[in-house]
């Protein structure tokens, strides 16, 4: 059990890290696809403005997408094996992401980003990857016993 713990916190740092680069590609890509994309940085004023607030919401909307991928491929190598295995893993895994992006956030200044429903979704989209993953793994073994019990 301690040693599942250490792998999804592991995972979850892991996870982390990468949805930082995930972040970085929703802000190349965003403005690609038209998205309101008006800062490169932060403004050196500490001012948060409106528009500023809108491009970190597009970002994490896009980069639940990816965020969502990822936890489900993830899941996937695991081999969860349910729903409720699949919530448990997403819940520890998001945890850490969610701490991560609060430390973060404080290196960076005070962005009221906790406000933005993309961050929440991106969060969502952290422990949803595993839960579809545990979907797919309880029908597998839905299915494997099933032909067990027809071979007998």
């Amino acid at each position: 059990m301690v040693k599942r713990v250490f792998v999804d916190v592991a995972i979850g740092l892991g996870l982390a890290i990468a949805g930082q680069f995930v972040q970085l590609t929703a802000s190349i890509v965003g403005p690609l696809l038209g998205l309101p994309f008006a800062y490169e940085s932060a403004p050196e004023d500490g001012s948060v403005p409106e528009a500023l607030l809108t491009q970190i919401d597009w970002m994490f909307w896009l980069a639940s997408i990816g965020m969502l991928l990822l936890s489900f491929l993830i899941g996937l190598i695991l081999r969860i094996a349910s729903v409720r295995e699949g919530a448990t893993r997403g819940a520890a895994w998001v945890a850490v992401v969610a701490l991560s992006q609060f430390l973060l956030g404080l290196g960076n200044g005070v962005v009221p980003v906790f406000g933005l429903l993309g961050v929440w979704v991106y969060f969502v989209a952290v422990v949803l990857g595993p839960v579809l993953a545990g979907l797919i793994g309880a029908r597998r073994r839905h299915a494997v016993d099933a032909r067990r019990g027809a071979d007998s």
